[in-house]
This record gives structure tokens, C-alpha cells and sequence, in this order.
């Protein structure tokens, strides 16, 4: 089960109240929001791959090329017993570049991209991983397989938020409450942009905001509003 969970609603100290009559309706509008956090279950990480030199044990003062397939053999095996499904994996070539330290040689260059199921397997493949050849080690993305679900129970918090302060105010000022006649969402919730593209994997406390998925709802509702002496 995805270890999820979600905060506690943050009822918003922005609060937009205004009561007017228009064609009979008297009308009070007021924003809702909330916050939820959730822990990811789908990590996507980014490392990218490329030739190099080492020395020839054979013939001192020359150097032996450490191929491609070599240093990507070397991250799949460090990805496969990290237990990362070879599903999750995928390799795409990006062609070849002049080295920097000599004019006549092109080294090939190739991305790979993997899906982990939560930092700590992350950490693991960090610590692992042979940082020869690596050029970079990136998070994409992260996500959780029911954000849908998340979504969905934040957008509800932040309309109980709203609806919670317009029965505050209306009882304060001795009105009721009748119904809700225009409701506007005015956070993106919903969208299920990367969160956290090219940022370079370190490790350790500043990798904080990676261990969760934080959400922010809002909405605007108007409420249409009675006198209580009138009903």
C-alpha cells in the first residue's frame, strides 16, 4: 500500500467577504484553501552516460578507452540490484562529442532514465553507482500511482474550508446560509507537471524536498445568504 498521508487542512487567512444584493440574492463570497503532502511512489531519475579514458596498465603513458556499453552495463547492473525492474528502464543514445582533451577523439554519449519506488532505493543506487563515465544523476520527476485520489480529497478539504468560513461569518452576523451558486477553482491542483526537472541529486538533508509531493488547493465560493428573521 503507497505510504501516503495527507496534512492537516490550512484553513487560508486570505479572506475575501463581500455581501450585495442583486437581483434578490444577497451574496457571500469567500476563498477556501488547503495543503496536502504526500510521500512519492514513482521517482524518475535521470543519469546520463559517456566514454572515457583510463590508463593502459600495458604501456605506460597511454590510455585505454572504457566503452559505452561498458559503463552502461556497469549502471544496469547497479539499477537491477538496486531492484529496479528492467521495465522501468530505459536507454536512448545521444549520439558522440569531441573530448575536451584531445582533438582527434569522439566519445559516444547515451541518457538513461528509471523509475524508483521511493528515495530510499534512490539513496541506494546513489551510493552504488560507479561515478566513472556518469555525467549526471538528475530527478525528473516524482509522482504518486493515486494522486488522482489525492487530488480529489484536496479539492474537497479546500471547499469544506470554504463553506466552513462562510457559515462563520454568516452566523455572525445572524444570517443563514441557503446555497452555493457560483464555485471557482482557482489553484492547479490537478496538473501533473514534473515537479522537480534538472535537479542534480546530492544526497543527504537538502534532498528534503524530494521525500514529498506537496499540493495546494484553492477555491472561491458565493454563497447566496438569508436573514434569519426573514425566513
Amino acid at each position: 500500500m503507497t505510504r501516503s498521508f495527507v496534512s492537516a487542512v490550512v484553513l487560508s487567512a486570505f479572506m475575501i467577504v463581500s455581501c450585495f444584493s442583486a437581483s434578490a440574492q444577497s451574496i457571500i463570497e469567500v476563498t477556501g484553501s488547503a495543503t496536502i503532502n504526500v510521500v512519492p511512489d514513482r521517482i524518475t531519475v535521470e543519469i546520463g552516460m559517456e566514454e572515457y579514458f583510463i590508463p593502459d596498465e600495458n604501456n605506460p603513458g597511454d590510455s585505454v578507452l572504457v566503452g559505452i556499453k561498458a559503463v552502461e552495463r556497469a549502471v544496469m547492473k547497479t539499477l537491477l540490484g538496486a531492484g529496479v525492474p528492467d521495465s522501468m528502464i530505459n536507454v536512448s543514445d545521444m549520439g558522440n562529442y569531441r573530448d575536451r582533451r584531445s582533438t582527434s577523439e569522439f566519445l559516444m554519449a547515451k541518457r538513461l532514465s528509471a523509475v524508483v519506488t521511493n528515495i530510499g532505493q534512490l539513496d541506494n543506487i546513489a551510493r552504488r553507482v560507479d561515478r566513472k563515465g556518469i555525467t549526471s544523476f538528475n530527478i525528473s520527476k516524482i509522482d504518486n500511482s493515486d494522486m488522482g485520489r489525492y487530488n480529489r480529497q484536496g479539492l474537497k478539504s479546500a471547499l469544506d474550508a470554504a463553506r466552513e468560513k462562510a457559515e462563520f461569518i454568516a452566523a455572525n452576523e445572524g444570517l443563514v446560509i441557503v446555497k452555493p451558486v457560483e464555485i471557482v477553482e482557482n489553484s492547479s491542483g490537478y496538473n501533473e507537471g514534473s515537479m522537480f526537472s534538472n535537479v542534480a541529486y546530492g544526497g543527504g538533508s537538502g534532498m528534503d524536498g524530494m521525500r514529498r509531493i506537496v499540493r495546494r488547493y484553492s477555491v472561491t465560493v458565493k454563497y447566496q445568504f438569508s436573514d434569519k428573521k426573514s425566513r
